[in-house]
Order: structure tokens, then C-alpha cells, then sequence
């Protein structure tokens, strides 16, 4: 598909809540209890709230004054992840040919690239504004960049926030809500990507993996199990139990697709990065397909420690996974993740 490397993933929350903490807050509105009892189930400890409602209730706030505060909150999150990804990549802001953007929670013209002049990006970088497409927005946004990257021989630079703590809805809370409110935390991820060759000038020869290749799927038949739309109070999130079974059943078809299209065994993969979409999903991917430990604990370990951070959230796992356990050249590893629509999507690195 591409000839481009990622160099660099970061990841960044805002100060994390405990869930018990957060379970105490809604304890006496109606539907506190459903909750609490959610919120025991959930293997979720912490999450990142830009908005602490522990501190400022946002419960009763305008669809504006959310969205306000969610594009502030957004960006100053986005620029530390930028900051932190163009550093360990040992690239300066001028040398930037792309920045994107995309996030599902925070909209606005200008949004997230508004960052452009402030992180010191040339006044002539190109922008990429990304719209919502929830969990798994990651994995096209990162095949985008590559593609732009293979043809401009440049490098770009992935910027993805969503915040939900703006967004908490008010009571009553039935199960569905319980799960929306306890399941998505806040985050933002950043991703920098170069040409494929080391020897291009002006970029520097740092290690990193290439993607190859993406794949995605969309099961139309559960188009209403998960969806993202904008109300009165702010972002409205539809989240049917039924989802779990459904990413189970639909997330091997592109991997299997994208792995025989490259010749690639699926027991030669040495590590895959699954989008930690909450317990129940991990479990049944895990059931269906059998994934190694190290790449289960990731995702799990990065769910208990922050939520659902949606787009951010699988690149938090991969950049995780990559820092334990490093591609060696010719290896392979996959991204996984799911979202609205229902889609899944597969992502093939390859270390170079």
C-alpha cells in the first residue's frame, strides 16, 4: 500500500479519576445504583477526565458550552502529544509536510488544526481534518498519512483526541447510559510517519515500522448497534449489549484478508494491537481469536488504566506493545479496531 514508516506514538490523558470516586458522584440520581454495579464490572480503575466532574459537574451544561470547552481541552492535550511525538522522532516542527487530524468528539472549522502555527509547523503544511468516525478512526486516519507520505515523500504527523468527560449526560441513567458513562475516558494520541527509505534528506534515519497494508469491513445489518450523534446535551451515544458479539464475529475477516493478501501466517504475527473497546469485547475477541497473552494484556492494561479513549485508544495499546516488544525487521504485527457503522478495521506493520 504505502512506502512509510511510523517513527513515533505517543500518548497523553488528562489527570485520571477513580471510577469508585466517579460512582460515588451519581450514587444518589436515579440509576446510580446501575452505575456503580457497571462500574464493578467494568475492569476499569481510572480514566482521564479533562472535566472533572468530581470538581465541576458538566451534567447540566449547554451542547455549546460542551463543545467550547471540549475544543480548548482538546487542543491542550493535542499539543503535549505533538510536542512529545515530533521530539522522539528527532524532527523539527518546519519539517512537516502533513498534519491531520481526526477526532469524533470535538468539532469545530478551525478545530484541532488550529494547532498548526503555535507547534511551529510552516505556515505552507497541508491539513487534513478528519470527521467523526469513533473507535476506529485511528486505523484509516494512520493508512491516510501513509498514502500522502509514500507519494509527497515528506513527513506528516496524525493528531487524535476525543474527549468525553465534556459530554457527561444527565440522569436518569439506564444500563445502556451506565455503560456510555463508565466506559469512555479521555485522550490523545499522536502519530509521526516517514518516508520509507532512511537515506531520503532532511529525514532522519530513526527505526520504526512500515505499514503495509489496511483492510476494513462494515457489517450494515448492526449499523444501529453503535452510534455518535450530537443532542441537546451535548454528544448522545447509542451502545447496544449486542456489539460485543458482533466485533467477535466480524474482526477476523479483514486481519485474515489483509494477512493472505501479503502472505503472512496468521501464527507469524508476533503481536496484535486490539482497540480496548471494553471488557466484554476483549473477551470475546479473545475467545474468537485466540490472540497471545502480551497483546491481550496490553489492551487490558491500557482499558483499566484510561477507558475507552476511542480513536487514541488503540494507539495508546500499539505504542505500548511496541515498546515491549519491538519489531525485528521482517516481522509483522496488526492493529485492530471497531467502531460505529459496525466497523472493523486491520492495520499490517512490518519492521524495518
Amino acid at each position: 500500500m504505502s512506502d512509510a514508516r511510523i517513527v513515533a506514538v505517543t500518548f497523553r490523558s488528562p489527570p485520571l479519576v477513580k471510577m469508585e470516586e466517579f460512582a460515588n458522584l451519581v450514587a444518589a440520581d436515579p440509576g446510580g445504583d446501575t452505575v456503580a454495579q457497571v462500574i464493578r464490572n467494568s475492569a476499569i480503575t481510572t480514566k482521564g477526565m479533562a472535566v472533572n466532574a468530581l470538581l465541576e459537574d458538566p451534567r447540566r451544561w449547554t451542547t455549546r458550552r460542551r463543545m467550547d470547552r471540549s475544543l480548548a481541552e482538546a487542543r491542550r492535550l493535542g499539543r503535549d502529544a505533538v510536542t512529545a511525538a515530533l521530539a522522539e522522532a528527532g524532527l523539527r516542527p518546519a519539517d512537516v509536510g502533513l498534519f491531520a487530524t481526526v477526532t469524533t468528539t470535538t468539532h469545530s472549522a478551525p478545530g484541532l488544526d488550529a494547532l498548526a502555527p503555535g507547534l511551529g509547523l510552516r505556515p505552507d503544511v497541508e491539513m487534513l481534518s478528519l470527521g467523526p468516525m469513533g473507535c476506529y478512526a485511528a486505523v484509516p486516519a494512520v493508512s491516510a498519512c501513509a498514502n500522502w507520505v509514500a507519494v509527497k515523500r515528506r513527513p506528516a504527523v496524525l493528531l487524535a483526541v476525543d474527549l468525553f468527560s465534556p459530554h457527561v449526560q444527565p440522569p436518569p441513567y439506564d444500563m445502556e447510559q451506565a455503560v456510555v458513562l463508565t466506559l469512555f475516558g479521555d485522550g490523545a494520541a499522536a502519530v509521526v510517519l516517514l518516508p520509507g527509505e532512511a537515506d531520503v534528506p532532511g529525514v532522519p534515519g530513526v527505526p520504526g515500522v512500515e505499514v503495509v497494508d489496511a483492510e476494513q469491513l462494515t457489517a450494515p445489518a448492526h449499523v444501529d448497534d453503535l452510534q455518535v450523534h450530537m443532542g441537546d446535551s451535548g454528544l448522545r451515544i447509542r451502545l447496544k449489549p449486542s456489539m460485543p458479539d458482533v466485533v467477535a464475529s466480524s474482526i477476523a475477516i479483514p486481519a485474515r484478508a489483509l494477512l493472505a493478501r501479503h502472505r503472512v501466517r496468521w501464527a507469524d504475527v508476533a503481536w496484535w494491537a486490539v482497540h480496548p473497546g471494553g471488557r466484554r469485547i476483549l473477551d470475546r475477541v479473545d475467545e474468537a481469536l485466540g490472540l497471545p497473552e502480551q497483546s491481550m494484556a496490553a489492551a487490558r492494561e491500557v482499558m483499566r488504566e484510561y477507558g475507552n479513549t476511542a480513536a487514541p485508544a488503540v494507539l495508546g495499546v500499539l505504542r505500548r506493545l511496541w515498546a515491549e516488544r519491538p519489531l525485528a525487521a521482517g516481522e509483522h504485527g496488526v492493529v485492530l479496531a471497531c467502531g460505529p457503522g459496525a466497523t472493523v478495521w486491520a492495520l499490517l506493520l512490518r519492521g524495518t
